[in-house]
């Protein structure tokens, strides 16, 4: 008892004030706020990911005294969702207001919407095949003979249904406009699906290889000439298809192709032979295309040589 009468006027004015305080408090007037706030998403699993619309803000009705309302702040308050446990799927979450984060003194009155719907995949990851681009043309006479990038694949990761769904990467374009000799440039990776990460390197060098533009060339009626020793040939000629560099196509002449078989190791009877076409020096690039008929028959000559 006595030290509970000890400092007794001093405890007497400390209670009287705390009363006073609280009639204060309580009759001071209250305020109402509306305020979209983040919806923030606690202990994600590491190996799902979140598809379709997801809700990144409610709208939050705030109460409380206008001198807290008036210090409120928009990063002090945020919609806490705890995704512990969560698994590949549907997940319908309600919130109240335990679930809103607030300072002291201000209470949740309403939360819009009260109901959200997460949809969870299984992050999957897969390699894709980098489709290189180029635009603009090469110089007169000239043609893009190949592009290609390095890497030619690249590893990307993303919900499992939006992964199965991609084919292909593509790059920026890289211009060949007038070019008459190979394009290199570095450029950046995009994909059609922005969901979608790419893993590693977001760039690749792209090689657009430009050269002298191509042309066919027919030759009728060459004669086939046998190798290795004296044969009757049938048919005794035959077509042949050259590409090349323009340039070089357009100077060949029928003398150029040599047509020929190889008799050697073949025994005494008739044979089918594949027909061989050598091409004369000094006309690098051109290459035999097709040779009709591609095949030739063979008989031997005994006692001849060629």
């Amino acid at each position: 008892m006595r030290a509970l009468l000890q400092n007794l006027p001093l405890k007497i004015a400390s209670l009287g004030l705390a009363v006073l305080l609280w009639f204060v408090i309580a009759g001071e007037k209250t305020s109402e706020m509306g305020l979209q706030v983040p919806v923030e998403l606690q202990n994600f699993p590491r190996d799902l990911e979140l598809t379709g619309d997801p809700v990144d803000k409610v709208e939050v009705r705030l109460r409380a005294s206008p001198g807290v309302m008036q210090q409120l702040g928009p990063s002090e308050v945020s919609a806490q969702i705890d995704l512990a446990g969560a698994g590949e799927g549907e997940r319908i979450v309600h919130l109240t207001a335990d679930a809103i984060r607030v300072p002291f003194g201000v209470t949740v009155v309403r939360i819009t919407p009260a109901i959200i719907t997460l949809n969870f995949e299984r992050t999957l990851q897969k390699v894709l095949p980098v489709r290189p681009r180029v635009l603009g043309r090469p110089a007169p006479g000239h043609e893009v003979a190949e592009v290609v990038s390095e890497p030619s694949e690249i590893r990307v990761s993303g919900p499992k249904s939006r992964v199965m769904e991609v084919e292909s990467a593509f790059t920026e374009a890289i211009s060949v406009d007038g070019a008459q000799t190979a394009v290199v440039d570095d450029v950046n990776i995009g994909l059609e699906d922005p969901v979608l990460r790419i893993q590693g390197s977001p760039r690749v060098r792209v090689t657009a290889r430009v050269r002298e533009a191509q042309e066919k060339r027919t030759f009728e009626s060459l004669v086939v000439s046998p190798r290795g020793g004296a044969a009757s040939v049938q048919p005794q000629a035959v077509r042949v298809v050259v590409r090349g560099p323009s340039g070089v196509i357009k100077r060949l002449r029928p003398g150029d192709l040599r047509p020929f078989v190889e008799l050697s190791g073949g025994g005494a009877a008739p044979r089918r032979a594949p027909v061989a076409v050598e091409i004369a020096p000094g006309n690098a690039g051109a290459t035999i295309v097709e040779v009709v008929p591609p095949e030739v028959t063979l008989r031997p000559l005994r006692g001849k040589t060629e």
